[in-house]
């Protein structure tokens, strides 16, 4: 049979082309029980006890996990925090890396086992319903980030959430952690830095994220208010510099 070489590329394109097209992504997973607005409460005293827990979940930066060599150093929350016991609690994990030469983590299986327990061990904590990971992971950091959550999301208990945020231009960029077990990915909208107009932009011309798992929620700051049309059915969660007073919950608006 006569083959054109030719055609033949074409054909391998265009064949190649459909599979990627037709690669079912990974969806956000939205769990009916989480409240449509989640407040963050950082590192500082809250009383949180005027929230309308129907409406206001509390993700609450429950410990800071910094790595340098192989070791895993344990910050614990340390500041009070004062809740109506029906509140809808997600304890976060704020990851750093130490960035100096001869300081970096050693990535190893051994500290990636560690972490699980440290993130596992949150949900002991009273009324905590799912877990939140929150990591700026560079490039070269990736792998390891995968690693974690593959082996976190085995070792959490069945229909337990788990949640990450996700720098806002890693939702509008590459799909690079779209094999992530989780239910969703917050997208930080806000403290942006040198992607801050370009992200606004793209949100003011009606786009919607483009990673699929970013899709279910959007992360703004009352000190930044991004002024776009938001996609309808989304989770919000709030981000506050101070404390959060019941003052501020009148000013949240969709």
């Amino acid at each position: 049979m006569f083959f054109n070489y030719k055609h033949g590329v074409l054909f391998l394109s265009c064949l190649l082309i459909c599979l990627g097209a037709c690669h079912k992504q990974n969806q956000i997973r939205q769990n009916s029980e989480m409240p449509p607005v989640i407040l963050w409460a950082w590192e500082r005293p809250e009383d949180l006890r005027f929230i309308d827990t129907k409406t206001f979940g509390v993700a609450y930066l429950a410990q800071t996990l910094f790595l340098q060599n192989e070791e895993i150093i344990f910050k614990p929350r340390r500041q009070p925090m004062e809740l109506a016991p029906e509140t809808y609690l997600i304890a976060v994990t704020r990851i750093e890396t130490s960035k100096i030469a001869g300081k970096r983590p050693s990535f190893s299986p051994s500290q990636v086992e560690k972490l699980v327990d440290l993130v596992k061990n949150t949900l002991a904590r009273p009324n905590v319903r799912a877990v939140q990971i929150d990591y700026d992971a560079v490039g070269s950091e990736r792998k390891f980030y995968r690693e974690l959550m593959m082996k976190l999301k085995n070792r959490l208990p069945d229909k337990t959430p788990l949640t990450m945020t996700a720098l806002a231009s890693w939702c509008t960029g590459d799909a690079w952690f779209n094999d992530f077990p989780v239910d969703e990915a917050v997208p930080m909208a806000f403290e942006m830095g040198a992607d801050s107009d370009r992200i606004r932009s793209f949100l003011a011309a009606g786009n919607d994220w483009r990673e699929p798992l970013c899709r279910g929620s959007y992360g703004i700051s009352t000190d930044e208010p991004l002024n776009v049309n938001f996609k309808p059915n989304r989770r919000f969660y709030y981000f506050k510099s101070s404390a959060w007073e019941k003052s501020d919950l009148e000013k949240i608006t969709r």
